[in-house]
């Protein structure tokens, strides 16, 4: 059964906070407390989307609803991340839209210069970086700090979606694909259609470079803004290796696509695409691949064909020639801590 607390607003939200909920009771009020102490945060509408909770996360979000006449609430029935997420956004009346995980915090004085910036600014997407957190809010150091951060962009500057990927790649291998780490243009996901599909497992590795492959003009602000916290039961450490090799061959599959339809430069696409194979040789060693049904679905020629360098040529054509168990007996199935 859907519900709403109130009407939300419709005039002069500088940015839509959209927090999808369920069974984070431990958790939602200090996630909601982060963003109370934020100056500035009246300008916004924050909408949670209690998704089928059972436990006390829908008590929790009702009652920070009644009291704050800019938190609106929403019940649901139980559709998943990326279903919650899209149900806010339908909702959602903010120049810019913000994806908040309801485990997650944010630094109040740099999200009060977000949101200066998302009032003063007229760009596709707004970028900015984060830092980890443990079960007790302490920052803490861990190996997803390198993807936490947007090194290589210039700060305060404009650049396309391509532009900004191409240059995180350049700077340190990686581009950073959280939909967390950025604010985009509500009108902009709009008229480009650019949902969150749902069901799909890790869903922002797809959503996030169909975001900047059609970002004209994204700007990097230079705040840690977002707390990620790790802990042990969330989503992403729940899932079985075969859904996620499953589901990350579903996302190559569309990125292959997107980068040689959308992306017209073509250094910039051979960039894109030696990433995307690099990608693919980390986790076809990191997930074991060879366990698993799907390891025949994987595009080994479009991966060689991609690979650059003589060291990933190498891995493409032993990946090619050989097959899948090869190849991650000899790359060896730990984890590289340079990847």
């Amino acid at each position: 059964m859907e519900s709403s607390a109130k009407q939300l607003k419709s005039d002069g939200i500088i940015l839509s906070i959209i927090i999808p909920v369920y069974n984070v009771g431990d958790y939602l009020e200090r996630c909601l407390d982060s963003l109370i102490s934020t100056k500035g945060i009246e300008d916004t509408e924050i909408i949670i989307v209690d998704d089928g909770s059972t436990d006390i996360s829908g008590e929790i979000a009702d009652r920070y609803s009644s009291e704050f006449g800019f938190i609106n609430c929403f019940h649901k029935t139980n559709g998943g991340l990326s279903d919650a997420r899209n149900y806010g956004l339908e909702r959602a009346s903010g120049k810019y839209v913000f994806f908040l995980d309801s485990d997650d915090m944010v630094i109040p004085s740099a999200m009060e210069k977000i949101i200066d910036t998302a009032d003063k600014n007229d760009a596709d997407v707004l970028l900015w970086d984060g830092v980890t957190i443990n079960e007790d809010d302490s920052v803490i150091p861990s190996d997803l700090d390198r993807i936490l951060v947007h090194n290589g962009l210039p700060q305060n500057s404009v650049m396309t979606g391509v532009e900004a990927m191409v240059k995180q790649i350049e700077d340190h291998n990686k581009a950073s694909m959280t939909a967390w780490l950025r604010a985009v243009r509500r009108d902009f996901l709009k008229d480009n259609f650019l949902l969150f599909e749902k069901g799909l497992i890790h869903e922002d590795e797809l959503w996030t470079p169909q975001v900047m492959c059609h970002a004209e003009k994204v700007l990097y602000i230079p705040e840690k803004a977002y707390c990620y916290r790790i802990r042990e039961n969330s989503i992403t450490n729940s899932d079985s290796g075969e859904e996620h090799a499953k589901a990350f061959i579903r996302i190559m599959d569309e990125l292959y696509e997107l980068y040689t339809g959308k992306i017209t430069d073509k250094g910039c696409q051979r960039l894109l695409l030696g990433n995307w194979a690099d990608t693919y040789f980390w986790e076809i060693k990191s997930l074991e691949f060879y366990k698993f049904e799907c390891r025949n679905q994987l595009p080994r020629r479009k991966i060689l064909k991609s690979a650059k360098g003589f060291k990933n040529k190498m891995k493409g054509l032993i990946l090619q020639v050989f097959g899948v168990r090869t190849y991650c007996r000899m790359a060896g199935s730990s984890r590289d801590k340079t990847q």
